[in-house]
């Protein structure tokens, strides 16, 4: 009789058991139909949507939740299955601005996966949403094996960033995301590579050129007179004058572009008035813009300055005010060097509109030399909008003189320090056990040291040491406006 039980007891754990993974295949098959039926996954493999359904997990939000802003972006991939999102972001006038209104069949967090940190926007909810959340180092590994996947949301990805592109331009962000639509229709993506002239002085201009991603200069007869980058606008002097271009624009940065045929630009102005205005607004600003710089000898020198300099490759860069520190002083020097075994920063006199500039990483945005000269992919962004190396730096060294400013350095790897009793005991441990020696792990004896804002830390070791206030974190566009 205990037999039997016994036995009985072992089929119903085997029933149960069969019972509960019939539940799961048939709760799988459920999750991967309903990511089949989203606009945004069609043509994906089944297999591939099985996949992504075995990292997500289905979030409800309340009509007004805010879901991700500008300075956050998603860590997530979101398919929207009920509700609608509203995308919002600000101008490069700083007005906000709405960009569109996703719904069922949509997705989040494309801009994260294939783009960087800085083209985010805000997403707040405007009906009770029902999420599917995808973690976005889960996509990424599944993306390695799912090309379909890749297309998919790079194609989401690359319309959603005409949309937040024309959003940013002043020019465009008074319009409706309707009528931007109709404008993105009509726009032709150009790409360009550092150095390259995008417009030659003396051509006749045939299109109205959106910076996408990038940096150029506009330089007249050799002598840099602007700085434009991502948000801004070029060849409309042209266009509205009908006069030849007079200047050239050259990429300092690889640079995507949007052309706007002129032709197209024509429709536009002939159907939007205001627009109009605003355009020719623009170039008599501009033109009185470049007679200033071509008049002011300091504010030429300071310009060529910031560019040879690369003091707008980043957002924010290191200023010390002479006047509050003493001559000789290196505190923040050694707060460095204590923090990270060697310093970072050095000061060489580079002055700019009476602060003295440091000579650190520029946290490049866009187009780092040292992030496209690794060979590990071992510099990444973090959350604080710095280039950090990881550990996956073997210390070949790639990145140091592909740098144009300077700012990487090998330095080595210092020791773990260890005990001599715990040298005894390791002794002691492979004389008692026999064991097979294998090839030893390479473990380099130097990498690559950079400033990365102190990655890790609550603070800036070079600000918080500094006794007087003289050194701080200043935007460029404080140090140099444009």
């Amino acid at each position: 009789m205990g037999a039997k039980g016994a036995s009985f007891e072992r089929q119903r754990v085997v029933t149960s058991s069969s019972e509960a993974t019939l539940r799961y295949r048939e709760q799988r098959q459920q999750q991967t139909q309903m990511l089949a039926r989203l606009d945004c996954l069609q043509g994906v493999a089944p297999d591939t949507l099985a996949r992504l359904a075995a990292c997500a997990t289905l979030r409800a939000f309340m009509p007004g939740s805010v879901i991700a802003n500008e300075q956050h972006p998603l860590a997530f991939l979101m398919l929207i299955v009920q509700g609608s999102v509203g995308l919002t972001l600000h101008d490069r006038a700083g007005h906000e601005v709405l960009i569109g209104v996703l719904a069922r069949g949509d997705c989040l967090g494309v801009a994260t996966l294939f783009g960087d940190r800085f083209r985010g926007a805000t997403v707040r909810t405007e009906t009770v949403c029902y999420l599917v959340q995808i973690p976005l180092a889960d996509v990424r590994a599944i993306l390695s094996s799912a090309p379909e996947l890749e297309r998919a949301l790079r194609q989401i990805y690359q319309r959603r960033l005409v949309e937040a592109t024309l959003g940013r331009v002043p020019l465009f962000s008074r319009l409706s995301p309707v009528e931007r639509f109709h404008i993105a229709r009509a726009l032709r993506p150009m790409q360009y590579s550092r150095g390259a002239i995008v417009l030659q002085q003396g051509d006749v201009g045939d299109a109205l050129y959106i910076v996408m991603s990038g940096q150029v200069v506009v330089e007249q007869n050799g002598q840099a007179i602007a700085y434009l980058e991502e948000g801004d606008f070029f060849g409309e002097m042209s266009l509205l004058t009908r006069q030849p271009h007079n200047a050239d624009v050259r990429a300092l940065t690889p640079v995507e572009a949007l052309a706007l045929p002129a032709r197209d630009l024509e429709d536009l102005l002939a159907g939007q008035p205001e627009l109009a205005i605003q355009l020719r607004e623009v170039v008599e600003r501009r033109k009185a813009s470049s007679r200033a710089i071509q008049s002011d000898a300091d504010r030429q020198a300071q310009l060529s300055a910031m560019l040879e300099h690369g003091l707008r490759r980043g957002t924010h860069i290191l200023v010390r005010d002479l006047s509050l520190c003493k001559p000789g002083c290196k505190i923040c020097e050694d707060a460095c060097a204590s923090r990270h075994g060697s310093t970072r920063i050095h000061f060489s006199g580079l002055m700019l509109n009476g602060m003295e500039i440091a000579d650190v990483c520029r946290q490049c945005r866009v187009g780092a030399e040292c992030v496209e000269a690794c060979p590990e992919q071992a510099i990444v962004w973090n959350e604080s909008r710095a280039l950090m190396i990881t550990d996956a730096c073997t210390g070949c060294g790639e990145c140091v003189p592909a740098c144009p400013y300077d700012a990487v350095h090998l330095a080595p790897v210092a020791a773990a320090h260890r005990s001599p009793l715990w040298d005894l005991w390791q002794r002691w441990q492979r004389w008692r056990t026999p064991v097979m020696h294998l090839e030893a792990t390479h473990q380099p004896h130097q990498r690559a040291h950079k400033c990365d804002f102190c990655h890790g830390y609550n603070d800036l070791a070079c600000v918080s040491a500094c006794p007087t206030g003289a050194l701080r974190l200043a935007s460029v566009e404080e140090v140099f406006p444009l």
